[in-house]
């Protein structure tokens, strides 16, 4: 019940999200590997039973029309649909179920490694918490292009329920993150489209 409540509150909230900037994360292409060395998969979109546990949140929940879902597409959990903004909506989302395993998966990772094909948007990844607050990063895609994206855990922002940056917030703990998932916002509208091969967490 208090995560229905949490997620209802994030949505309400999101009209009037503050933005947040971060630098662009590096860039990394090679299609000869799911991950990068040093790497340990979280999540292995090659495998439809992965993408089962994953569920999406629009701002249909406050009035908006936005629309979106996750497939499954020739090894790939595809993460699309229309971003609108009619009726002060502006924002859909995608997220794995809580995972108890994740805090010791990213013990000692440096950062989050992802393997996506995307569509020229800019995405938001988000690390989440249920002991603090949760974690943003943005990394805008390349159209139809194949590449990683290097997330490193050093630029993530600590934000509110309204994806609001906090304030002197403590320092990303990896050990309380039981979640992740993305974001599209920032008045991106129109249709979307990312594929997502992989999520790594890196140590090197």
């Amino acid at each position: 019940m208090l995560r229905r409540y949490r997620i209802f509150f994030i949505a309400f909230a999101l009209p009037v999200i503050a933005a947040c900037s971060t630098d662009e994360p590096r860039v990394e292409s090679d299609k000869s590997r799911v991950v990068a060395d040093k790497s340990t998969v979280a999540y292995d979109f090659t495998k439809k039973a992965t993408v089962l546990g994953w569920s999406v949140q629009n701002d249909t929940v406050m009035g908006g029309v936005s629309e979106s879902s996750n497939t499954w597409v020739e090894k790939q959990m595809v993460f699309s649909g229309n971003l609108s903004l009619e009726n002060n909506g502006g924002f859909v989302s995608s997220f794995g179920p809580r995972d108890e395993k994740l805090p010791s998966l990213m013990n000692g990772a440096t950062s989050i490694r992802l393997r996506a094909t995307g569509d020229g948007n800019t995405y938001l990844f988000q690390l989440r918490s249920d002991n603090g607050p949760n974690y943003i990063q943005r990394f805008t895609t390349t159209p139809e292009k194949d590449e990683f994206y290097v997330l490193p855990l050093s630029d993530f922002t600590a934000v509110d329920w309204r994806l609001s940056e906090i304030p002197d917030a403590p320092a990303l703990e990896t050990s309380n993150i039981d979640q992740m998932g993305f974001y599209l916002v920032d008045k991106q509208a129109g249709p979307f489209r990312i594929a997502i091969s992989s999520i790594g967490v890196s140590t090197k």
